[in-house]
């Protein structure tokens, strides 16, 4: 099919277009006001002039503003742009000169090139100059641009020939073909460079003239011009000559990354959408350009391409093929999708993942059967979180979902943990009770994955639920999770004597010894009044293991309400792990009560230290006795410098407390510290 011819407005000038449309629509933006009177136009170009960094931009807000009213009024935009060419003038600041420049390519005239010319013959001054004549129209910019040409040097020139270039401007080509041929190094790659950017006959046969003699030019610049140069002639309708030099160019003799390139273009060119050329480069040898080919037939648009070539897959290395199934994934039709699914029970791993990946992308509901199949065989950790993913991106909605949990009925082992987990991010709550089945499955990996999707999920309506769930006869790993996913799910009830009340009513309705230890382990989770009394109660109870629970759960229990249980069980321990938890718990509470003003903080540690049976004990105690900012505290403290076996926790202690107190209580601190100097 024969490109669209694209005019040189297109293409050079869009940008001024641009500006000029954006401009226009910012009046509308712009609060109606009064054309600027002389005087003030005089006042605020003289503001501009001097503008240096870190200054005020307010003149050049005020300029800009100008021009956006003027823009559409011819009246208006002259006397804008008077103004602008003064700021031009060579004593104003650069960044002000660069300002005028970025306005005048808005609005520049005819009226502006001397002043612009000008500027183009210093090296300082010519790119920004440029900036303004890129987006000028055809015509009298151009020769300002040629003019200039034939009388600047160095950095400057290769700004003009950059710009007519970027202008493509034609009746340059046979100055550039001079500069190409005989210039200095720089000259002659800047003016090769533009000859392709201008892209017509012309300037081919100029770049193709320096194509035959290698030393006349940079050759990365040349082979990179002659493509843009037949770019530009493909895109005008001359496919012949922009097939001449595409073939050129992939002579196995170029460069790589030409000859790519170049295998480019001539796909663009072929009426097929290159698919016969994709073929015979995928079935020959070339190994530059194979990448290419497999990568372009995501952009092959002939009936039927996809399932040709996915027949190809199979004669491709990993590495191709893992390239096609990308390529394909980007048509994703049905042939692209029944192609990529042939490779999920692939022998390469990566192979197999990256269409897992694809399908994912691509798929849909009925592609679940063959993820579920694959990851039935697969035997990689890597391959079954990779399914997992595809599963949760799969397209659809609710047929898709419809689809996992057929799949999920049918199932077993390690492909329902990957539906489970799937089902559960796709839907979120709303999966809840497919999930909460899931946790009967007899098989354990199974049960533990519906039980840690129900912990993530679970609404506070369906908590209940899940805590029935632990009055069931559960296998002890299993339960395990059960209870993480019940306390996961309650954390997330904000209402605390909610929380109790739930997990209140399950534990009245449980008879059997792991139902009741499974659910006290849930008070502490949920510690109002009402939890507090049944965990005090279940320490009375017959059996031993749910006393220890209860212990546990006081021990870990998160404010000072348990303190005087477990002072009583650290007192008066039914086991020494008892006791041991009991002062863990105690010495935690104390800790965290240590900022508290009164008594009562020091009559706790008091409390603990009385009860200490042990040099452990007495140890635990100092680590956090030593965080109480009372000078009352060294008290307590002191006395244990004289035991050898807590004398460093207690010199610790001593210190930390001195130096909290030093500022309100000097002398206090200062003793201490000299009692520390006496043992």
């Amino acid at each position: 099919m024969k490109s669209k011819v694209q005019s040189p407005q297109s293409t050079v000038y869009r940008a001024r277009l641009l500006q000029v449309c954006v401009a226009a629509a910012l009046i509308n933006a712009i609060t109606a006001a009064p054309a600027p009177t002389t005087a003030e136009v005089e006042a605020v170009i003289r503001e501009a002039s001097g503008y240096k960094p870190g200054e005020s931009l307010e003149a050049f807000r005020r300029i800009e503003a100008w021009v956006s009213q003027a823009a559409p009024e011819p009246g208006k935009r002259k006397e804008i742009e008077k103004a602008l060419i003064r700021l031009l003038d060579s004593k104003a600041s650069f960044e002000a000169r660069r300002f005028a420049c970025k306005q005048l390519g808005i609005i520049g005239s005819e009226a502006a090139l001397p002043a612009l010319g000008q500027m183009l013959q210093n090296d300082k001054t010519a790119g920004i100059a440029c900036l303004a004549l890129t987006t000028y129209p055809k015509g009298a910019a151009d020769k300002t641009l040629q003019t200039a040409l034939a009388s600047t040097t160095g950095l400057a020139r290769l700004q003009v020939i950059n710009t007519l270039g970027d202008r493509r401007d034609a009746k340059a080509v046979a100055v550039l073909t001079g500069l190409a041929r005989g210039g200095d190094s720089s000259t002659s790659a800047a003016a090769t460079s533009a000859l392709g950017k201008i892209g017509n006959r012309e300037a081919w046969k100029t770049l193709a003239m320096l194509h035959r003699d290698p030393s006349s030019t940079d050759q990365m610049t040349l082979t990179a011009a002659m493509i843009t140069c037949a770019d530009h002639l493909a895109a005008a309708g001359d496919h012949k000559t922009a097939g001449v030099i595409y073939t050129q160019l992939l002579d196995s003799s170029e460069a790589p990354y030409t000859r790519r390139s170049a295998f480019s273009g001539l796909l663009r060119l072929d009426k097929d959408g290159g698919e016969a050329r994709i073929l015979q480069t995928m079935q020959g040898s070339d190994a530059v350009l194979r990448p290419v080919a497999i990568g372009a037939v995501r952009d092959v648009k002939t009936k039927d391409a996809s399932r040709r070539f996915g027949e190809e897959l199979g004669k491709l290395s990993p590495q191709e093929q893992a390239w096609m199934i990308e390529s394909l994934a980007a048509r994703a039709d049905a042939p692209a999708r029944k192609a990529i699914a042939g490779c999920l029970n692939g022998s390469d791993l990566s192979v197999r993942l990256t269409a897992i990946a694809a399908l994912g992308y691509i798929g849909g509901a009925t592609e679940i059967p063959l993820l579920a199949s694959a990851a039935a065989h697969s035997s990689a950790s890597e391959e079954s979180k990779a399914i997992e993913s595809a599963l949760i991106q799969l397209s659809g909605g609710a047929d898709t979902d419809r689809a996992i949990v057929a799949q999920l009925k049918q199932s077993s082992g390690t492909i329902q943990v990957s539906l489970i987990n799937a089902f559960a991010r796709r839907q979120g709550s709303a999966a809840g009770s497919v999930i909460l089945e899931a946790t009967g499955s007899k098989d354990p990996s199974v049960a533990k994955a519906a039980f840690r999707a129900l912990g993530k999920i679970a609404n506070s309506d369906q908590v209940p639920m899940l805590l029935a769930r632990l009055n069931e006869p559960l296998e002890p790993s299993v339960r395990a999770e059960a209870e993480v996913a019940a306390s996961v799910a309650l954390a997330r009830i904000e209402d605390l004597s909610r929380r109790s009340t739930m997990v209140r009513e399950a534990l009245n309705q449980a008879s059997a010894r792991e139902n009741r230890i499974s659910l006290i382990n849930l008070l502490s989770g949920c510690a109002d009044a009402d939890a507090l009394v049944l965990a005090k109660a279940a320490l009375t109870d017959p059996d031993l293991e749910v006393r220890t629970a209860a212990v546990s759960v006081l021990g870990d229990w998160p404010d000072p309400s348990a303190w005087e249980a477990l002072l009583q069980i650290y007192g008066s321990p039914e086991t020494e792990s008892s006791r041991g938890i009991a002062l863990r718990g105690l010495v935690r509470l104390a800790g965290e009560g240590n900022a508290q003003a009164g008594g009562q903080v020091l009559q706790r540690y008091m409390q603990l230290l009385s009860g200490a049976k042990a040099d452990a004990d007495l140890k635990l105690i100092l680590g956090a006795l030593g965080g109480v900012a009372r000078p009352e505290a060294l008290q307590l403290v002191l006395p244990l410098l004289t035991n050898s076996a807590v004398r460093a926790e207690a010199e610790v202690a001593v210190r930390k407390i001195a130096e909290s107190i030093k500022a309100q209580h000097p002398e206090a601190a200062k003793d201490a510290l000299a009692r520390l100097e006496q043992h």
